[in-house]
């Protein structure tokens, strides 16, 4: 008795399971609100359905046909029926569709369709075509989001069985790139083939066995009546194949125009129909997650963050979209806006991007990219560097860098350029020893961790040459006495070891033109006790003042070569020619160049 009620409830579950229906209704969408409302769904180019556009269809009651509806929706919950809703082109009547499989569909008399009746004429395929009838169109244009589209869909027809071996409706997916003007293909094919999809093409000689079967892989069920199975069938259809994908490669933003066709050979009877799969039109995604480990944020976590100071890509979209405008977000504020799919960021935060597309469709980021950074190190900063000698010892700023930190816990190297420092390139070989360029020099660090997450670091010390310095020689000082100028000795307080170099005016000149647009009397070199002293056997062998009474200009001048550095004091010192040709010092004033 309990096996008896256990094989009741048995069968009660797979009557319920599997002898529901699909349903059909041509009201609940207009034609336009099948292609964008049902077609795109919920796939992932849905939210930018604007793209479709020019929507055009054609069936048994439009036009002034005056026939049956051959266009609708279908909605299903039967697990034998592999699409859960979507549209039905029929050659009949759309609304005949729902199981069981109890009649002949035979429904309608209206036009077939010359492309699809050229096309399958040219073929060579079907020599006993004499014309389409009930041809049942659905039309669009749409704007690929990337480069390839596609949908699903399957093919019924009462024809499988008895007219399986030689006669068969036909349907078509003609695909145009308007853009680009080329030829329409056709989607509808056999796998891996040329072949277009029909009754003679995908069948099982299961169903008639005087001819043999072909690509029965893809024929899915057979419920003809009389039969338990075409009463339980969820389409009131002879034969359906299993469910397919149409694809195509396309170009990205290249304007694209569909037709999907369906129509009766030769005649107006045993109807078919495809059923084209809700929410599986995809024409591609704008938008897809980021680069970078886990495709999706740079985390201390897992190791990905970036280190301190540094910078790193996030990315959406293997290209950028040509004519489509990205706006980045972190945590809300617009940050950046501009053409590149690619974003550098600089500092850590919730980052988000809105990509409005040249259509003026606004995609919306559906992922978030957490950007964190590793901390700084924990080191000090580097000492800016002073040396009179311009020859710098650059590794001792290395403890001072670690500040206790052990020096096997980094690297460390000195760099005259910041991109060699970044990419700790061309490090300084003599940092010992090193020669300073100028006073003022930037010197790099580069500093490797070798123990944590393997990051480096740039920082930055300035190189200072030691100025010297020129006082004013005593007041009154008598340079040089006699009727002839011809000796010149100067007395100062100097600090360094570089010469002075004593250069002549007529008047007073600014800083800019001393050195190079006078006239060079001579060098003097400090002695050990500080003092210069100039005193040429005779001036004029560098240099002379004229022997005419009045006032002249003579520029003592510290280090004054410009390619060694900019810290070039000077002592301005006036020497006064008196009638009698006696030469004084009168008083001067010091100035400090840089």
């Amino acid at each position: 008795m309990k096996k008896t009620l256990l094989f009741l409830a048995f069968i009660f579950f797979y009557q319920n399971s599997f002898s529901q229906v699909i349903s059909v209704n041509t009201t609940t969408y207009t034609v336009p609100q099948l292609v964008q409302n049902v077609l795109f769904g919920s796939s992932a180019s849905a939210a930018c359905a604007g793209t479709v556009s020019n929507i055009t269809w054609s069936t048994g009651n439009t036009g002034g046909n005056g026939s049956t509806n051959g266009i609708g929706y279908f909605t299903n919950t039967n697990p034998s029926f592999p699409l859960t809703n979507g549209v039905i082109l029929s050659t009949g009547s759309a609304t005949a569709a729902p199981g069981p499989n109890t009649t002949t569909q035979s429904n309608g008399t209206w036009p077939g369709d010359n492309q699809l009746f050229n096309y399958i004429n040219a073929l060579g395929i079907d020599p006993g075509l004499t014309g389409y009838n009930n041809a049942s169109i659905l039309e669009f244009d749409f704007v690929p989001l990337s480069s390839s589209m596609s949908f699903d869909f399957l093919f019924g027809s009462e024809e499988y069985g008895t007219f399986q071996c030689s006669y068969s409706d036909a349907f078509a997916f003609f695909l145009t790139n308007v853009t680009t003007s080329s030829s329409p293909i056709n989607l509808a094919l056999v796998p891996a083939s040329t072949d277009p999809i029909s009754v003679t093409t995908i069948r099982n000689n299961v169903n008639n066995n005087t001819c043999a079967s072909a690509n029965p892989t893809y024929f899915g069920s057979y419920t003809a009546p009389p039969s338990a199975a075409a009463n339980a069938a969820p389409t009131n259809f002879n034969g359906l194949t299993v469910k397919m994908t149409a694809a195509s490669a396309v170009i990205p933003n290249d304007l694209y125009h569909i037709k999907l066709v369906i129509a009766d050979r030769n005649d107006d009877s045993y109807d078919s129909a495809v059923f084209l799969g809700g929410g599986s039109f995809n024409i591609g995604s704008a938008i897809t997650s980021g680069s970078g480990v886990n495709n999706t944020s740079y985390t201390i976590a897992d190791g990905t963050a970036i280190c301190f100071g540094g910078t790193r890509d996030i990315v959406f979209g293997a290209n950028s979209i040509a004519g489509a405008t990205y706006s980045w977000y972190l945590g809300g504020s617009l940050v950046s806006t501009g053409p590149s799919n690619t974003y550098t960021v600089t500092q850590p935060g919730n980052y988000t991007v809105t990509v409005t597309l040249p259509s003026g469709c606004q995609y919306g980021s559906t992922n978030t990219f957490l950007v964190e950074y590793f901390p700084q190190f924990p080191l000090a900063q580097p000492l800016d560097l002073t040396e009179p000698t311009g020859i710098f010892n650059l590794d001792s700023n290395t403890p001072v860098m670690l500040n206790g930190a052990s020096p096997s816990d980094y690297e460390i190297s000195y760099h005259t350029s910041l991109p060699d420092a970044q990419n700790i390139a061309n490090p300084i070989l003599n940092s010992t020893t090193y020669p300073g360029l100028y006073d003022g020099q930037i010197i790099y660090v580069a500093i490797q961790d070798l123990v944590g997450a393997g990051c480096s670091e740039v920082r930055s010390f300035i190189l200072h040459f030691s100025c010297p310095t020129i006082t004013n020689p005593s007041p009154n000082q008598t340079l040089c006495g006699g009727a002839d100028p011809s000796q010149l000795c100067v007395n100062t307080t100097f600090t360094g070891t570089d010469s002075i170099a004593f250069v002549y005016f007529n008047s007073p000149q600014s800083a800019d033109a001393m050195y190079t647009g006078g006239t060079l009397l001579g060098y003097a070199t400090p002695t050990a006790s500080g003092a210069a002293c100039y005193d040429p056997a005779v001036l004029g062998s560098l240099g002379s003042l004229p022997n005419v009474p009045g006032a002249y200009y003579i520029y003592a001048i510290a280090n004054p070569n410009p390619t060694v550095s900019t810290c070039r004091p000077y002592q301005l010192i006036q020497v006064n020619v008196s009638p009698n040709a006696t030469l004084t010092l009168t008083s001067a004033n010091a100035t400090t160049s840089q």
